[in-house]
């Protein structure tokens, strides 16, 4: 029976495989590398790029010679659907099949940012530039309300060139996940924040922090300047500083929200243990003064 539909069809697969011969050159030539001496590209496949839209990307990257030819082999191979969001290590050498498993499989390589304790968001902006994740002003030009206080510190890890909203995302929800179920408990949360970023830069001993945290709300409570070295305008103006001077950690956050009063009234840090040094008269703040800073 196939002996005769191969007879009965001879002239038509004659014709089809005159036609595959001929398009041979063709199919080698646009699924063959871009630049048999090329160069490695980073190419980025953002989230929400349709699949037109990546292989006009491709093509504009010299990584591809021609878009619809790619597109053709993504549906034959069936990777179209499974490509992944991300950035590549690719080069120009590579063929077509195989950069359309390369961004099938996924990308491989990601950057490692440690956010510290007390850093503000310049410094952690600083960082996300040194590493190719964002451009300067990403963050700290970035119009509307200050991420200053909301970038927790953490390690994370980014892709090169990544979208400026989903670094963000990745920072907001680390906070809301780690920070939040603490400062839920805060008669004010942003106060708490603010109160917890000057602790973060202040004091260096969590065991300190929830007297000094005792200290700054009762100075506040009376009206008195409170006059921290970590945020000079406290000399100047009464109350708090209007925003976060830092982005503080969870034991920061936790003395913020937790105050402790041990009936002190002042304090200062010790230069040689960076130990706190309470007071609770003005008179023997002075006595700690000529003490431990000699003046």
């Amino acid at each position: 029976m196939i002996k005769d539909w191969v007879y009965s069809n001879k002239k038509y697969l004659l014709a089809a495989a005159a036609v595959f011969i001929l398009l041979m050159p063709f199919l080698a030539f646009f699924l063959g590398p871009a630049d048999a001496k090329g160069k490695s590209v980073d190419f980025a496949v953002r989230k929400g790029d349709g699949i037109f839209t990546i292989a006009r990307n491709l093509r504009e990257a010299g990584l591809i010679r021609s878009p619809a030819v790619f597109l053709a082999h993504g549906v034959f191979a069936g990777a179209l659907h499974r490509l992944k969001a991300g950035n590549y290590k690719l080069s120009q050498q590579m063929s077509l099949p195989a950069i359309s498993r390369a961004l099938v499989a996924g990308p491989i390589e990601d950057m490692v940012i440690l956010a510290k304790e007390g850093e503000t968001m310049a410094e952690i902006e600083k960082k996300l530039v040194a590493a190719g994740v964002l451009k300067a002003g990403q963050l700290t030009k970035r119009p509307g309300k200050s991420l200053e206080g909301f970038l927790f510190p953490d390690t994370y890890r980014f892709f090169r060139n990544s979208d400026e909203e989903e670094v963000i995302g990745r920072f907001l929800n680390n906070f809301y996940e780690k920070a939040m179920p603490v400062l839920k408990d805060a008669q004010n949360v942003y106060e708490a924040l603010i109160v917890a970023s000057i602790i973060e830069k202040e004091v260096p001993f969590p065991e300190d922090r929830y007297l000094v945290a005792g200290v700054l709300y009762k100075r506040l409570k009376i009206g008195m300047g409170l006059q921290v070295d970590a945020a000079p305008e406290t000399y100047k103006v009464a109350g708090l500083p209007k925003a976060p001077i830092s982005n503080p950690g969870i034991t920061a956050i936790q003395a913020a929200v937790y105050p402790k009063d041990g009936g002190y009234l002042y304090y200062l840090s010790d230069p040689a243990t960076k130990k706190t040094i309470f007071a609770k008269t003005f008179e023997e703040h002075k006595e700690n003064k000529w003490k431990y800073l000699k003046k």
